[in-house]
């Protein structure tokens, strides 16, 4: 009788489990779509790199998950060896993806690293934002960093909400990323920088968009 009523306890265990495991298989984020393209459009700014966007190398994943763009180191330096405006950088990448119109995407917030020294008292910002145009997006996303410091540093990707490129929508991504470094109350005759490799991993995250010719 006893091994009767076990018997009867796991196997209802097991339906009860059975909604939770479909609930979170549906929470899932949806496959990317079987095409895409994306290129660089346009750049500007005082840590961009020199040329066309031609030059620009862009790498999207085989599998439509994300991509990379290499622009080339930008460093922001102050002190020793610099120039008047060496302590503020910004670059700002147009990009153009085109998608089938049964998906829309957004792009996640980027795990950053950073090398550079800075001093006792002195001090260096990292700006970025990633958006639509034409949508508000997310607030800038500010980090900073306070001497003394020499080395690396990793910037881990910020848990922000994920706005969505409207479905039906041709928007460009944009992509804006800034290193500003103040000398402060450090030794003035010391130099003073921060770089950013700007090699880093974009991902996407992907929605399914309704089908406008099926009724609502």
């Amino acid at each position: 009788m006893m091994n009767t009523e076990r018997t009867l306890l796991v196997a209802l265990s097991a339906t009860l489990a059975l909604p939770c495991l479909a609930s979170t298989a549906a929470s899932a984020d949806p496959l990317p779509p079987k095409e895409m393209t994306l290129e660089v459009v346009g750049y500007e700014g005082t840590g961009c790199p020199p040329g066309p966007p031609e030059e620009v190398e862009i790498s999207l994943k085989k599998d439509y998950t994300g991509f990379t763009v290499r622009l080339g180191s930008m460093v922001a330096k102050d002190g020793a060896g610099s120039g008047s405006n060496d302590y503020r950088k910004h670059c700002d990448l147009f990009l153009n993806a085109h998608t089938p119109s049964s998906h829309t995407f957004a792009v996640r917030p980027v795990d950053y690293t950073v090398r550079g020294q800075l001093g006792s008292g002195a001090s260096a910002v990292l700006t970025s934002r990633i958006f639509f145009p034409g949508d508000p997006g997310p607030m800038t996303r500010v980090e900073r960093i306070s001497g003394p410091f020499k080395g690396v540093r990793q910037l881990p990707a910020p848990d922000t909400e994920l706005r969505y490129k409207p479905c039906g929508d041709e928007r460009l991504i944009r992509i804006q990323t800034g290193l500003l470094v103040d000398i402060g109350t450090s030794d003035k005759s010391k130099k003073n920088f921060i770089e950013l490799p700007n090699d880093d991993v974009y991902k996407f995250a992907w929605r399914e968009c309704p089908d406008p010719a099926r009724p609502r």
